[in-house]
């Protein structure tokens, strides 16, 4: 059974190609402003370096071919949904990186050798944007620095080995778990790297540049330790304004479950709902357990097999992909859940099913009978280890059978 052809349907196409072009216009805009920000880097890096005519249209040359390159794989990374998982995306977090990355790089162009802390190029984009796009982007800026620097062989070595450096702790700066030791090790990198070089190209060491190469390392750890995860929770911003869109009310694809069957409508918002407090209760993410609670049975609209088409439609509408994710492991049946969020859902969706069940043919009246149905039913999907490899601690599943006790919620 599917939903009928309507104005609703007419409108909700209209709204979502509106935001298409929105969000195709914005992109375009902010390409722009990264193009014009790479080309100003470029002449102000030739300009300052005292480069002739014929210099200059080669830099501009090798500018506009980044450019190229840049933009597909911006084009390429978006479709991909690796910026703020989200296949909208207005560049505009990946547009005031690459402008501080510039910045920096021009600050760059009045230091001395061996003494540039190149290591925060590649954390910030990161911050922002994905590993690949700071790749490219802090090759980029140091690749003219070092033309226009006029750089020789072991300078160039040592921008690079600090960049390559760079890019695998910003893998690891993702985990706060490890940001001490990131920290501690930015520092020891940012400063024997350029001590190291300087001494084979003077082959006599330079105490000037370790202390220069001190104060960039400890530049570089502040940048780590608050710029980074300042950019990432700007990043990771998109997402939860995107995880508030499709809870509305109006979203198009929740009036669409409404108009299928006001029922299974009623059953997406309590298990949604009750799954948010699960989450808070536990310290899950409340907002991804709201979301993926509305939509944990929107397969249903398509028909069998649910759960590949509750996946096709949360890809369609470009949902996060913890979402998509939960989603994807529906009762286990193609895979388990893996995260503590999932776990919840699942929790939560399995315990409404089944008192809905008993309140239908009325075999459920107080709250003892409930309690007793809500632990039978618990200690049976435990048992069956639906969540073995969701992360869901013991007392985590404890607190949320107990709060599941007291909701009054659960019952119509």
């Amino acid at each position: 059974m599917g939903v009928p052809e309507g104005i609703t349907t007419l409108e909700d196409n209209k709204n979502s190609m509106k935001k298409r072009k929105y969000s195709a216009l914005c992109g375009s805009f902010a390409g722009m402003l990264i193009f014009l920000v790479a080309i100003g880097f470029s002449v102000i890096a030739g300009r300052m370096s005292g480069m002739y005519l014929d210099q200059l249209l080669g830099i501009g040359a090798l500018t506009v071919l980044f450019m190229v390159l840049f933009a597909f794989l911006l084009i390429y990374e978006r479709n991909r949904k690796r910026i703020s998982h989200n296949r909208e995306t207005d560049y505009g977090k990946i547009f005031k990186g690459f402008l501080l990355t510039a910045i920096l790089a021009v600050i760059f162009l009045f230091l001395p050798e061996f003494t540039s802390p190149v290591m925060i190029l590649p954390i910030l984009m990161s911050a922002v944007g994905t590993y690949e796009l700071a790749v490219c982007s802090s090759f980029f800026f140091c690749t003219v620095l070092e033309m226009a620097k006029g750089c020789q062989s072991y300078e160039i070595l040592c921008c690079t080995m600090l960049l390559l450096s760079g890019f695998m702790i910003a893998h690891m700066l993702e985990d706060t778990r490890n940001k001490m030791w990131c920290l501690i090790l930015i520092f020891a990198v940012a400063v024997l790297i350029p001590v190291l070089f300087s001494y084979f190209f003077y082959q006599e060491p330079h105490y000037d540049i370790l202390g220069k190469a001190a104060i960039g390392a400890a530049l570089t750890d502040l940048a780590a330790a608050f710029v980074y995860p300042f950019l990432t929770k700007q990043k990771e911003a998109e997402i939860d304004n995107f995880l508030t869109d499709i809870t509305e009310e109006d979203y198009g694809l929740l009036r669409e479950l409404k108009k299928f069957s006001r029922q299974e409508y009623r059953h997406a918002l309590r298990v949604s709902g009750i799954a948010e407090k699960c989450a808070y209760i536990v310290g899950a993410d409340a907002a991804v357990c709201k979301a993926a609670g509305l939509y944990y049975r929107i397969g249903i609209l398509d028909g069998d097999p649910m759960v590949e088409n509750g996946v096709a439609r949360a890809q369609n509408h470009c949902f996060p992909e913890k979402v998509t994710e939960i989603l994807s492991e529906y009762y286990g049946i193609e895979k388990m859940p893996s995260t503590i969020e999932s776990a919840i859902v699942q929790i939560v969706d399995g315990m409404i099913k089944k008192l809905e069940a008993l309140e239908k043919t009325s075999k459920i009246a107080g709250g003892w009978n409930k309690e007793m149905v809500i632990y039978q039913t618990l200690n049976e999907f435990s048992a069956q280890g639906l969540y073995d490899q969701s992360g869901l601690s013991m007392n985590m599943f404890l607190k949320i059978r107990e709060y599941l006790v007291k909701e009054e919620a659960l019952l119509l």
